[in-house]
């Protein structure tokens, strides 16, 4: 008998998001400049602590938007850790800006190294982005500190991150932008969609014109500057405000069976629970460090083989420099980054694994690493 799939994606939806739906349909106002956009833009500053939030079409669309706010272009430095997700660079070579891939400070951390960014740093760099890798805590104030001194610009790359805290707050709130993802596999899904969360209300309103073909805030004309067509429809926006109603709920529980996962595999040999530095990850997934990247090979194997999912075996998982959307971009090795990469391993740990499912878990790990 095949074995069920269970992987990271688990959308929670239920008949109240169906007739949040519904009801936008019915509206007749299906456009991303529906009411229902505005005021799920609300909830979203409401519930993340923020003066503005500003939805948009994916997660790669709000990093895209994020750097033409800030004037970010051709001959422009931006400096993205190595362990990032495709979608966090690929929008820096659409502005003309170059991606400087920078490493973390140890094979197990998703933090940047400051001493690795330092040495990057170009008269052209103008942004750094932070990237919460599958909902755990990145980078520290430290950072942050940096990015105020150099006058660079911040953005943290929240799309894996709903709900995770680092230095009591919440990622996507600490920098001068936070970027999300509200794809499927997300905590808050609208099936395809993203938004930015920023304090600054200029910043906020360059955003609206940029998604909107260069029509101001305040109404107008197309074309008073620059834009592209990034908005979110009306459908989507109404299924978010259902999604964001649930989020602590869906972080409160994903977190208790990350933490029972974690605490169990502590004690096998040959694993070892992702540290948790600064913080508290949002249970997006659970991740394993393996002693070896040969061991992560058949760990993930046998984890496919019984159903359970593990995104680095998905995605290929491996430093940014080594795709080929990436080969005409000058870049050094960054070990620990490259390290990390081939020893993780992820555990889906939704509100649809069972508590069976979590043993199975375990004991696939066992067996592994025990053979």
């Amino acid at each position: 008998m095949t074995p069920r799939t269970v992987d990271t994606a688990h959308p929670l939806l239920d008949e109240t998001d169906t007739a949040e739906v519904l009801a936008a349909l019915s509206s007749g106002d299906l456009s991303g400049t529906a009411p229902v956009v505005a005021a799920y833009e609300k909830a979203l500053a409401d519930t993340f602590g923020v003066h503005r939030a500003v939805a948009c079409s994916s997660g790669t669309a709000a990093v895209h938007l994020a750097l033409l706010a800030h004037g970010i272009g051709a001959g422009d430095e931006v400096i993205v850790p190595a362990t990032a997700p495709v979608m966090t660079a690929m929008p820096v070579l659409a502005v003309g800006a170059c991606p400087i891939f920078a490493d973390v400070t140890d094979s197990a951390s998703f933090a940047l190294s400051l001493s690795d960014v330092r040495g990057r740093l170009t008269s052209r760099t103008r942004a750094i982005v932070s990237v919460a890798m599958w909902g755990y805590p990145a980078d520290g104030e430290a950072l942050a500190a940096l990015c105020t001194r150099r006058g660079l610009t911040l953005i943290e790359d929240a799309a894996q991150a709903h709900g995770t805290r680092t230095g009591g707050r919440l990622v996507g709130t600490r920098g001068r932008i936070g970027t999300f993802s509200t794809h499927l596999r997300k905590l808050v899904t609208t099936g395809e969609g993203g938004f930015l969360l920023t304090d600054d209300e200029h910043t906020a309103d360059r955003l609206i014109a940029l998604r909107n073909a260069g029509k101001a805030a305040t109404g107008g004309q197309f074309g008073r500057g620059f834009g592209l067509n990034f908005k979110l429809p009306a459908m989507s926006a109404a299924l978010g405000l259902r999604q964001l109603a649930r989020l602590d709920q869906r972080v409160t529980a994903r977190r208790a069976i990350r933490d029972r996962l974690a605490a169990t595999l502590a004690s096998v040999d040959g694993v070892t629970p992702f540290p948790v530095r600064d913080g508290t990850p949002n249970g997006y997934a659970t991740l394993l460090l393996t002693d070896d990247s040969h061991l992560a090979v058949v760990l993930a194997e046998a984890l496919a083989q019984a159903g359970f999912v593990s995104d680095p075996r998905r995605y290929g998982y491996r430093p940014l420099y080594d795709y080929d959307a990436f080969a005409d971009v000058p870049a050094d090795a960054c070990p620990n980054a490259a390290e990390l990469c081939s020893r993780l391993v992820s555990l889906p740990c939704h509100e649809g694994v069972t508590p069976a499912d979590e043993q199975r878990m375990i004991d696939i790990a066992r067996q592994v690493v025990g053979a």
